[in-house]
C-alpha cells in the first residue's frame, strides 16, 4: 500500500497526465476527502465525471474496492452508471460515472416545480430502481432529495449509492453506511413525503395534513415507529402507491357529492415514458358492472308532490279556461225575457218632431263579454336552473381530471364542488394559479349570470 497522499488533489493538468484516455476539462467540486472532476471520453464520445479520493486507511483500502466493485455491478436506466474505478500511477483513488445533466430534487421541491403528478411518477421510478439495489443485496445508505437528480426529461437517477455522511456532513467513499433495508424503507418515505407534502418529514415522523389521505397512508406506513409494520420492500410501497391513485379516483367524486355514482375507473398505472404496467394488470380484467345510485325516500317524496303540484296547475289552467268559454258563449246575443204579445206599444213620434232632434251619440259596441285579467304561471327559477348545470360542468371536470390524470388541477376542482354545496357565492376574481378548464367553466357561469339580471 503507497504511503498516504497530500491532502492536495491534482490539478486539472496532474490528472490528465495520470488519466490520458480521458479530456479532463475543469474541477467542479473539491471536499474534505475528494474532489470532483468533468471530464470527456473521446473514444466514447461521452462527457463523465472522475471523482479522486484521498487515501483509505491500510485496512479500509481492501473494503472500499470490493464496495466499489458491488457498486459497479449496478445497472439500470435509474441509477447512475459506475464506468471504471482504479488507482492513477501516482498513487490517486480515482472513480468514474456517468455525467448526469440534470439538478438535484431538493433543489426542484424548493422552487415548487415538483407538481403532484411529477412527484406520482418520480415516485414509481424511485421505487423501481431501489428495487434493484436491494435485489443485488446492496443498501443504498444515503438516500435523501440530494443524492436524487432530475434530468431536464424529468427522468430520475439515484447516486450517492454506498456513501455515508462524514463528521462535516459530506458524502464520502471513506465512510462505510451503517445503515439497513429497513433505513432505505424510512429514508424513501421520506423523499415521498418531500414530494407530495413541499416540506421534509419532521423528527417525529408525524405525516403532514397537506397529504391526500391515500398518499398520506402510504408514507405513513413507511415511516411507522414500529418496524413490523412497514412496507418489507420497495416494490410494495409503489403497488400501494398504484392502489392509493386507483383509489383516488373510484372514491374522489362519490366522496363530494352525494349520490353521485361511482366512476368505473381501470386499474392501470398512468402512463408515462418510463413506465410499464405491471404484468398482472395487462392481461386485463372484466369489467365491473356498474353501480346505478337508488333515489332515496325523500327524493321520491319530493317528486311526487312535485307532479301532483303540476297536475293541480294545470286543471286550474283548464278550469278558467272553460268558465271564460262558458260566459262568452251565453253573452253573445242579447236576451230578451218577457212575452211578445204583452209588449206595451208605444206611440210614434211624428217625422217633423223627430227632425228637430239632436243626433243620438254613437255608443261603441259592445260584446257583452267581460275582461279578465291575464293568469300568470309560475316563473322558472333561472338562477337555480345555471347553478346546477354548473355543479354538473364542474362534477364532469372533475371525473375527466381523474380520467386522465391531472392530480394538479383535481385539489382545486375538490375545493369548487364544496364551495358549490355550502352554497358559498363565486369569488369576484379568480386566483392566479387557478386550472385553465376551472377559470373556463366560472367565466362562463358568469356571463350567463349576468344575462339573467339582479
Amino acid at each position: 500500500m503507497p504511503e498516504p497522499l497530500s491532502s492536495v488533489f491534482p490539478s486539472v493538468e496532474e490528472l490528465g497526465n495520470s488519466l490520458l484516455q480521458y479530456e479532463i476539462q475543469e474541477q467542479i467540486q473539491e471536499e474534505t476527502e475528494s474532489a470532483v472532476y468533468k471530464a470527456r471520453q473521446p473514444a466514447l464520445d461521452r462527457q463523465v465525471m472522475i471523482r479522486v479520493l484521498t487515501e483509505p486507511a491500510a485496512e479500509a483500502a481492501t473494503r472500499l474496492m470490493e464496495r466499489l466493485r458491488s457498486r459497479a455491478r449496478l445497472v439500470h436506466p435509474r441509477i447512475v452508471a459506475v464506468y471504471d474505478f482504479g488507482r492513477t500511477h501516482t498513487g490517486h483513488l480515482y472513480l468514474i460515472t456517468e455525467h448526469v445533466d440534470g439538478r438535484l430534487l431538493r433543489d426542484l421541491i424548493h422552487e415548487r416545480q415538483i407538481t403532484p403528478k411529477l412527484a406520482y411518477t418520480l415516485a414509481l421510478q424511485l421505487c423501481d430502481a431501489l428495487s434493484l439495489i436491494h435485489e443485488n443485496n446492496t443498501i443504498h445508505g444515503a438516500l435523501n432529495t440530494r443524492t436524487l437528480l432530475v434530468e431536464h426529461e424529468w427522468q430520475m437517477k439515484l447516486t450517492g449509492i454506498g456513501m455515508a455522511e462524514n463528521e462535516t456532513g459530506e458524502l464520502s467513499w471513506l465512510h462505510e453506511a451503517q445503515s439497513s433495508l429497513e433505513d432505505d424503507l424510512y429514508a424513501l418515505g421520506a423523499v415521498l413525503h418531500e414530494m407530495f407534502g413541499k416540506e421534509p418529514l419532521p423528527e417525529n415522523a408525524r405525516v403532514s395534513r397537506n397529504l391526500p389521505p391515500t398518499f398520506a397512508a402510504v408514507i405513513r406506513r413507511c415511516v411507522h415507529p414500529e418496524v413490523a409494520r412497514r412496507f418489507t420492500s420497495a416494490a410494495e410501497v409503489k403497488e400501494a402507491l398504484i392502489s392509493a391513485l386507483r383509489s383516488e379516483k373510484q372514491k374522489a367524486l362519490p366522496a363530494l357529492v352525494p349520490g353521485a355514482s361511482p366512476a368505473i375507473v381501470p386499474a392501470a398505472e398512468p402512463s408515462a415514458p418510463s413506465l410499464t404496467a405491471p404484468p398482472r394488470y395487462a392481461q386485463g380484467r372484466p369489467p365491473t358492472p356498474v353501480q346505478r345510485a337508488q333515489p332515496s325516500f325523500a327524493k321520491k317524496l319530493d317528486d311526487f308532490l312535485w307532479a301532483c303540484l303540476r297536475a293541480s296547475l294545470h286543471l286550474m289552467i283548464f278550469g278558467v279556461a272553460a268558465g271564460i268559454l262558458f260566459v262568452s258563449y251565453l253573452l253573445k246575443d242579447k236576451i230578451i225575457i218577457g212575452d211578445q204579445d204583452s209588449a206595451i206599444e208605444e206611440p210614434a213620434i211624428p217625422a217633423e218632431v223627430l227632425g228637430k232632434l239632436p243626433d243620438a251619440p254613437m255608443l261603441p259596441e259592445s260584446t257583452g263579454v267581460p275582461t279578465s285579467k291575464p293568469i300568470e304561471l309560475p316563473a322558472a327559477a333561472p338562477v337555480a336552473k345555471l347553478n346546477a348545470e354548473y355543479q354538473t360542468a364542474v362534477q364532469n371536470e372533475a371525473s375527466a381530471a381523474l380520467e386522465k390524470v391531472r392530480l394538479d388541477d383535481l385539489p382545486f376542482i375538490q375545493k369548487e364542488l364544496q364551495r358549490i354545496q355550502k352554497g358559498e357565492p363565486l369569488p369576484e376574481m379568480d386566483d392566479a394559479d387557478i386550472p385553465a378548464s376551472l377559470k373556463r367553466l366560472r367565466d362562463d357561469y358568469r356571463r350567463k349570470r349576468a344575462e339573467i339580471g339582479p
